[in-house]
């Protein structure tokens, strides 16, 4: 969106094609009981790269809303080494069933949010509700897809929070 000349919120943290975050998001959408954030992501460039990447990310904090008003956090950073700018990695995909699939069997969460708009995780989220958990899919009008948006508990559009008025 930014290549097609959307600015940005002045606050936004934004590593290009590794990590973007607004530290209002979880109170704009109001996203309850949140108890932790994941980043899963990949990167070009060598160990230090990486590691740096890692640091930055952990760098960024958010806060909960619950009943007790709230705790700050840090976004946990899961980073994967990838070969050229070009080439999508698996790993991250991969990593995000896994981790959402962990706790969908179990009584440890009640609901998923996932901040993202790509339809291969349809299949996950479809299976997350038939667990009779709740599912709640963040995501850009742009690389949306559009079945991700009718076919979960409740969509929430990211555009106006981190461009306003596009």
């Amino acid at each position: 969106m930014v290549a097609a000349g959307a600015v940005p919120d002045s606050r936004v943290v934004h590593i290009p094609d590794v990590f973007v975050w607004h530290p209002n998001l979880i109170r704009w959408h109001d996203l309850r009981k949140v108890i932790r954030v994941g980043c899963y992501t990949s990167v070009v460039g060598d160990d230090d790269r990486i590691i740096e990447v890692r640091k930055s990310i952990a760098k960024t904090e958010y806060s909960s809303i619950a009943d007790d008003g709230g705790m700050p956090g840090q976004i946990v950073p899961v980073v994967f080494k990838k070969q050229a700018r070009s080439r999508k990695t698996r790993n991250v995909d991969i990593q995000i069933v896994i981790y959402v699939m962990r706790y969908a069997f179990t009584d440890e969460i009640d609901r998923v949010y996932l901040a993202s708009g790509d339809g291969d995780y349809l299949p996950l989220l479809q299976e997350v509700m038939r667990r009779g958990k709740q599912v709640e899919v963040l995501a850009f009008s742009s690389g949306l897809n559009e079945q991700l948006s009718y076919s979960v508990d409740r969509f929430l559009p990211l555009d106006q929070i981190f461009f306003g008025d596009t």
